[in-house]
């Protein structure tokens, strides 16, 4: 019964269909895909710094236009 109906809402409503099919592959991906990246030897990134480092020295005074 439900076979039927998914048929006759290809033919009749393919859109609705597709975007259904799309809408689906969004949740299934985020469970297939880290799996296989990992399988395949994918290493995560370092983590991006949080400040900048400065410089081990006296800071200059601006003067003028400099900042």
């Amino acid at each position: 019964m439900i076979v039927n109906a998914f048929r006759k809402a290809t033919y009749e409503y393919p859109f609705a269909v597709w975007g259904m099919a799309l809408g689906l592959t969004g949740p299934l991906l985020v469970l297939i895909v880290p799996p296989i990246r990992r399988y395949m030897g994918y290493v995560p990134p370092y983590a991006v710094p949080n400040s900048y480092p400065l410089p081990r020295r006296a800071r200059r005074v601006t003067e003028g236009f400099e900042d």
